[in-house]
């Protein structure tokens, strides 16, 4: 983002700032939370990673109780100069990277033309479903995978919201946003997801991704219904979602090379992604029994087929190959878990889920066992956690596919509103498992979050 477009983005936070009057907004509220991150990679030799720190500031104003406006930004800085050259020097931006995004912007109005019709509309996140974080019902808002420690972030997304309350108990939800977009990827992680791809006999000396966004077509709209209710103790939704995927499907690949005589070429591959349609049944159910809280979330998905075109370039020959790579044939996909505070300060929490976002396709599904163990003592000041994954292709399948990430943390809260964490992220696998893929970012991090 240039210079200028940043300075008009706080310029326009600071003109609501000071430009909302009482007499207009009865309720004003300023707050948000920084965040600073310092990583060290663990891979051959350690080093420091160019990771960034997040500011994070949101403006709310309500209006007579009749609405409410909320707008946010997302303030990203690097500590790593990017200068590449002298002249670069004389740029404070090379030398600092930054960005800053509108990330929320939308107005909530209750009870719009009739009493139990509310509507918002603007940039949101849109929440289905009830399992913790790996939701198959949840569509319409990308991936935000910048920070590899956190699967389970979302961007914002341009929608209109209607939620009509039939009854006290239940209530029917509209979406529409008028286009997708992809996820937010980490830095030097283009080719996450161009792993499991073949290579030609020789070598592949770099990898170049390209993404091809839907085009403005009505088409490309992604448009959503939900019917959500309460009965006998049990919380239930089924849901339907129509338009393209938040995630990106490889549709093109290309290894070029113009050496003639090497019987095994070294190549420059291409990679071209597109996000593919599909339609999604969704349904889940969430309670609580004995303290224990449970739910369960599935999917069936019915996807646009997927063709991989490949094709091999060589300084004497041309050769094209074309592969389905996701048939048109429907798929399910579930979360069940639970979880459990006990006395003396520990809480569990357990999910299980075949299939998650990066997987998609009939017989190309995994299984994760997911966990979590938190303990916090010294009067809630301290804790102590560690989350886990084990993925498996099949439980009868362990010896042959199989792969595993734990991130183990210690927090320590000093004040109010104030956390000092201490973490890591430790993967690998093998037989193409997902997390065998990051088993060489593993990563130790320092973090200081203040909220306000």
């Amino acid at each position: 983002m240039t210079v200028v477009a940043r300075m008009l983005c706080l310029a326009a936070l600071g003109a609501a700032l000071l430009g909302v009057q009482p007499a207009a907004a009865q309720e004003l509220r300023f707050g948000g939370f920084v965040r600073l991150d310092r990583r060290i990679t663990l891979a051959d030799s350690v080093q420091l990673a160019d990771f960034f720190g997040v500011f994070r500031p949101e403006l709310s104003a309500s209006f007579e109780g009749r609405a409410e406006v909320v707008m946010s930004l997302d303030m990203r800085f690097h500590d790593f100069s990017d200068a590449q050259s002298t002249t670069d020097l004389q740029d404070a931006d090379r030398h600092f990277p930054n960005s800053v995004t509108v990330w929320e912007a939308f107005a909530h109005v209750p009870e719009f033309l009739v009493e139990p019709l509310d509507l918002t509309i603007g940039k949101q996140r849109i929440q289905w479903g009830t399992a913790d974080g790996l939701n198959p019902t949840d569509r319409f808002n990308a991936y935000d995978l910048s920070d590899l420690t956190d699967f389970t972030a979302r961007l914002p997304v341009w929608a209109v919201r209607v939620e009509y309350y039939a009854t006290p108990g239940w209530k029917i939800e509209g979406v529409w946003t008028p286009t997708a977009h992809g996820p937010l990827l980490p830095w030097g992680m283009e080719g996450l997801f161009a792993a499991g791809v073949g290579s030609p006999a020789g070598s592949v000396r770099s990898w170049h991704g390209h993404f091809e966004p839907p085009s403005r077509a009505f088409r490309n709209s992604q448009l959503g219904l939900k019917v959500a209710g309460r009965v006998t103790g049990l919380d239930l939704s089924v849901s339907y979602f129509r338009g393209p995927d938040a995630l990106p499907a490889i549709r093109k690949v290309a290894f070029m090379s113009l050496d003639k005589s090497a019987s095994a070429p070294t190549f420059d591959a291409h990679v071209w992604s597109v996000l593919p349609h599909s339609q999604v049944l969704g349904a889940d159910v969430a309670t609580e029994w004995r303290g224990v809280g449970l739910w369960a979330e599935g999917a069936v998905v019915f996807p646009e087929e997927i063709v991989l075109v490949t094709n091999v370039i060589t300084g004497s020959d041309s050769v094209r190959d074309r592969v389905t790579a996701t048939e048109e044939r429907p798929y399910a996909t579930w979360t069940i878990g639970g979880d459990y505070r006990f006395h003396g300060g520990w809480y569990l929490n357990l999910q299980w889920a075949h299939g998650i976002f990066l997987e998609r396709g009939a017989g190309q599904l995994h299984d994760y066992l997911i966990g979590k163990l938190q303990y916090r003592m010294l009067r809630e000041t301290l804790g102590m956690s560690l989350e886990g994954v084990v993925e498996v292709a099949q439980w009868s399948e362990w010896s042959d596919h199989a792969g595993y990430a734990m991130y183990p943390q210690i927090e320590y809260l000093p004040v109010d509103n104030l956390a000092v964490a201490v973490g890591g992220l430790f993967a690998g696998g093998r037989g193409g498992a997902l997390f065998g893929r990051l088993e060489d970012v593993d990563q130790l991090y320092l973090r200081v979050k203040a909220s306000f």
